[in-house]
């Protein structure tokens, strides 16, 4: 008998459900429990049936003989005395009717062992619908997630497992996959993510932030050495609205109605599939059929390829450890000159250190530090009604979100990116959490590549909106709601950072550049 595959595995949903909507759940899933129990009864007693009717299991005396399972013959008349008669044939009919039913029973087994399997998939379901589906470690896996969590010790726990993985996919046929590395050792890499943060602390142990985790702390310690690189260039960001020629021909951004679409254009404004400079954010206005207006801000992730792009490593260590970043102060721009009303609802969507951005965004533009002012500089920003942050493979655990905002986060354990935060992303009535293991039974798999890009984020989402996750689902209606209007306006703005001549021609000194270096360590501990 085929088995439908179940779309939803390697799935969990964790988030924005209260303590009562999660035991409605897991009463539900007890009820169904009951229901499998019952299943099983029945499903004993159909096999029983069955080797009773086929002869294979001993029944109460009958007056039919069976030979080897098949009806040969039953008992005349008796005769004088008592004494049975001669066996004749059973009729050509009884033999039929018994087939049949052989078949009825064969039928009914087959049913009650789908309907089983349909039921223990739902209590899967259940579970996952309340957040509490977690696959337990054994002994050995147990053992190592603690060795990757010493300090250096883990990068090469990491390293050893990925090239475990490299090898099994060898001996299974699927040739040097070189990207198992990373997946492989997908399971430990929050917990080496957490230990090679102490050891890198541990070499700066005054770079320390009080407060902070030792991820935020080792980001402070890097930020730091990074500032000999940043100092070259001026403090601020120059933000240019892209209009007109500056704008691939033919140029448009897919209109989007729902959050898997809103999360594919990201790609757009990573520029794959057409000629985007980097560095591109896009501000868009949907009007819905009540008038109401939403905006949604798409931002990208790191863009390693360009020197001068304000999302940079530099900003990704400013981000972790929560300090202003270069890029968040150039997407605030971008709001500002898009003149985005105070009123009107935004919607922010993030890959990657654009999925930090957009946490941070909301946080200086929602939050109570909002309102200060009207620039675009983090701490002084305008004040915007941000009511959703979506993000894909973004290490947001350490992140917060003002009352109110919503967000929903999507991760692949294989990816590594996601996991650079060192810790699980925090539950709350609004904040969802759709975490996925690729490499689970009965999931998709990686197909070799490291998941990190985006429509593998997309993939996910769209199977995890099958958990049927109460809070899951309320956040993705809220979003698809959003943007379910006409598209009325698309704007793309490019941040780019420009070098500064005296702090370049400084930085070629030996000296200077000493003196840099030794500035950056000093800021990385508030001094």
């Amino acid at each position: 008998m085929s088995v439908t595959s179940d779309p939803t595995a390697g799935i969990v949903v964790s988030g924005g459900v209260t303590f009562v909507e999660t035991a409605d759940l897991v009463a539900a899933a007890l009820v169904v429990g009951l229901a499998v129990q019952r299943v099983d009864a029945a499903l004993v007693e159909a096999r029983r049936a069955h080797g009773l009717v086929s002869g294979s299991l001993a029944g109460p005396s009958s007056s039919v003989r069976w030979v080897d399972g098949a009806a040969a013959c039953y008992p005349g008349a008796p005769s004088l005395g008592g004494v049975p008669g001669s066996w004749v044939p059973v009729p050509a009919e009884v033999v039929a009717a018994r087939a049949v039913l052989l078949e009825e029973i064969v039928a009914l087994t087959d049913a009650l062992v789908s309907a089983e399997g349909i039921l223990q998939g739902l209590i899967d379901r259940l579970r996952k619908a309340a957040g509490i589906y977690e696959e337990g470690e054994s002994g050995a896996e147990a053992v190592v997630s603690w060795l990757a969590s010493v300090p250096g010790v883990g990068i090469g726990v990491v390293m050893g497992m990925g090239v475990v993985d490299v090898v099994k996919g060898v001996a299974t046929g699927h040739g040097i996959q070189l990207s198992r590395l990373l997946t492989g050792s997908g399971a430990y890499h929050d917990e080496a993510v957490r230990g090679s943060s102490v050891g890198i602390v541990r070499q700066v142990p005054w770079a320390g932030l009080a407060g902070t985790s030792s991820v935020g702390q080792a980001a402070g310690v890097l930020r730091g050495v990074s500032q000999s690189y940043r100092g070259l260039f001026a403090r601020d960001v120059t933000t240019t609205e892209l209009q007109g020629d500056a704008l691939p021909a033919g140029f448009t951004k897919p209109v989007a109605h729902s959050a898997e679409a809103l999360l594919s254009g990201i790609d757009v404004v990573y520029g794959k599939g057409n000629d985007l400079p980097d560095s591109v954010v896009s501000v868009e206005k949907y009007v819905g059929a009540d008038d109401r207006a939403t905006w949604v801000v798409t931002v990208p992730g790191t863009q390693l390829g360009s020197s001068t792009t304000p999302f940079s490593m530099t900003s990704n260590f400013d981000l972790v450890q929560g300090a202003d970043a270069d890029s968040t102060a150039f997407v605030l721009e971008a709001m500002r000159q898009a003149e985005i009303p105070a009123g009107e609802e935004v919607v922010i969507v993030g890959h990657s250190q654009g999925g930090m951005v957009a946490m941070a965004v909301a946080t200086a533009a929602t939050g109570a530090a909002a309102g200060a002012g009207t620039t675009g500089a983090p701490g002084g920003a305008a004040r915007y009604d941000v009511r959703h942050v979506l993000t894909a493979g973004a290490p947001v655990g350490g992140a917060s979100l003002p009352a109110g905002v919503r967000g929903t986060h999507v991760e692949i354990e294989q990816e590594g990116v996601s996991q650079l935060d060192g810790t699980d992303n925090p539950s709350g009535r609004d904040r969802v959490t759709v975490r996925a293991d690729l490499e689970a039974q009965g999931a998709p798999g990686t197909g070799g590549k490291v998941p990190h890009g985006v429509p593998f984020h997309v993939a996910v989402l769209g199977r995890a909106r099958e958990v049927g996750q109460p809070g899951l689902t309320n956040n993705l209606a809220a979003i698809d709601e959003a943007v379910s209007g006409q598209r009325v306006e698309a704007r793309y703005f490019r941040g780019a950072l420009e070098l500064d001549p005296a702090a370049a021609a400084r930085a070629l000194t030996p000296l200077g550049a000493v003196g840099v270096l030794v500035e950056g360590l000093e800021e990385s501990r508030g001094g």
